[in-house]
């Protein structure tokens, strides 16, 4: 899988993520962050979230996402402002069938009613 990957947004924008690395640091800044496994087509995109902290809120799915979705690697992107995480996260999931973004967005409408 390529090192750099570019995701569009339903806006259209592009925003580039880099592949994280084993034995390469998570920064402990807020970012957008993406697990993917490799597709024929490229890389399939599986979840997409936003962490205050990349160290520890990027690895939180982690293990889900191997066990259920044969996840192969990490992506991130550094991203300082809430408002703009939060929304170029936003983007993302609109713009993409995320497999577990859709189930915990499933879990949360079930807890609501």
């Amino acid at each position: 899988m390529r090192d750099i990957i570019d995701v569009k947004g339903a806006s259209g924008a592009v925003y580039r993520f880099t592949r994280f690395r084993d034995g390469s640091p998570l920064s402990a800044m807020g970012g957008n962050y993406i697990y993917a496994r490799q597709h024929p087509t490229g890389p399939e995109i599986l979840f997409a979230g936003e962490a205050q902290n990349l160290l520890t809120g990027a690895r939180a799915r982690w293990a889900q996402a191997v066990r259920e979705h044969a996840a192969e690697e990490l992506f991130t992107r550094l991203n300082i402002s809430e408002h703009t995480r939060k929304r170029e996260h936003a983007d993302i999931a609109a713009a993409e069938a995320l497999p577990m973004n859709g189930a915990l967005a499933r879990q949360g409408a079930g807890a609501a009613q």
